[in-house]
C-alpha cells in the first residue's frame, strides 16, 4: 500500500507541474499572439494612411489636371454659346440665342471653377515642397 500512496503522490504530483508548465505556456503563447498581432496592425495601419505624402502628392497632381480639364470644357461651352447665340441671331430664333447664352454662362462658370481647382492643386504641390 505504501508503494501505491508514493506512485500516486508522485503522478499527481507530475500531473500539476505539467498544469503548471502548460499555464505558463499558455501565458507566453498569449503575449507572443497580441505582440504579433499588434505589430501586424500597425503595419496595416502605416499602409493605409489617407493623408501620407503620396496621398497627397496624387491628390495635389489630380487636382491640377481636373482644374486644366474643367477650363478647356468651359473654353468649348463658351465657344459652343457663341455660335449657337450667332446661329440664332442669323435665323431669327430667339431660343436658340437664349440656349447659347446659358451654354456660354455656364461654361464661363465651369472655366472659372477649373481655374481655382488647378490653382488649389498648384498650391497644394508647392506647400508640400514639390
Amino acid at each position: 500500500m505504501n508503494i501505491f500512496w508514493e506512485l500516486n503522490l508522485q503522478k499527481g504530483g507530475e500531473n500539476m507541474a505539467t498544469k503548471n508548465n502548460s499555464g505558463s505556456n499558455l501565458i507566453v503563447y498569449l503575449v507572443v499572439a497580441v505582440l504579433v498581432g499588434g505589430f501586424i496592425g500597425y503595419l496595416i495601419g502605416q499602409n493605409n494612411k489617407p493623408f501620407s505624402q503620396a496621398y497627397m502628392n496624387q491628390t495635389a497632381s489630380m487636382m491640377k489636371d481636373n482644374g486644366s480639364t474643367m477650363m478647356q470644357m468651359g473654353k468649348m461651352m463658351m465657344s459652343g454659346g457663341a455660335m449657337m447665340q450667332q446661329k440664332g441671331q442669323a435665323y431669327g430664333d430667339q431660343e436658340m440665342m437664349q440656349q447659347g447664352k446659358e451654354l456660354e454662362e455656364n461654361g464661363q462658370m465651369m472655366q472659372t471653377k477649373g481655374n481655382s481647382m488647378s490653382e488649389r492643386g498648384t498650391g497644394m504641390t508647392q506647400m508640400m515642397g514639390q
